[in-house]
């Protein structure tokens, strides 16, 4: 009875150790640390449709964001607040942009080596990408690659 009671402790256990995580754990767990891009062998460019993704990890436990358009436009760069694993092949995390704290929370679809967001939703619940295609268009969001 007494090895009974361990058991059930130590599963109740595990969802509390699982949303322990740091958001630099479910990313590296996640295996999204790196440069992102559609076409790693070409410049970041924003109007070629090739902007870059880097998620990378800061001083703190943190990981910040940057997309880089090119060298006509200013980068925009997140901080990661919060993120968690979504099932074995998708990541959820709420970015928040340095400039003016605007969040927007990401859900992003990995296959392989590729990844793309399938859903981008403000905190007032608007969408601006839902079922891997952007609102505004209707085109599916760009799948990007790890570059080396």
């Amino acid at each position: 009875m007494r090895a009974w009671g361990i058991a059930v402790a130590l599963l109740l256990a595990l969802p509390i150790s699982a949303q322990a995580q740091s958001v630099q754990d479910v990313f590296r767990n996640f295996g999204l640390t790196g440069v992102w891009a559609s076409a790693c062998n070409q410049p970041p460019d924003i109007e070629s449709g090739n902007p870059q993704a880097i998620y990378a990890r800061s001083s703190s436990d943190d990981v910040m964001l940057t997309y880089d358009y090119g060298a006509k436009h200013r980068p925009a760069v997140y901080t990661i607040v919060s993120a968690q694993q979504a099932g074995r092949d998708q990541v959820s995390y709420v970015e928040e942009r340095l400039r003016d704290k605007a969040r927007l929370t990401v859900t992003v679809l990995r296959a392989r080596d590729q990844i793309s967001v399938i859903s981008a939703v403000g905190p007032d619940g608007r969408a601006f990408a839902e079922n891997g295609r952007i609102i505004a268009t209707g085109q599916p969001t760009p799948q990007q690659v790890r570059c080396q």
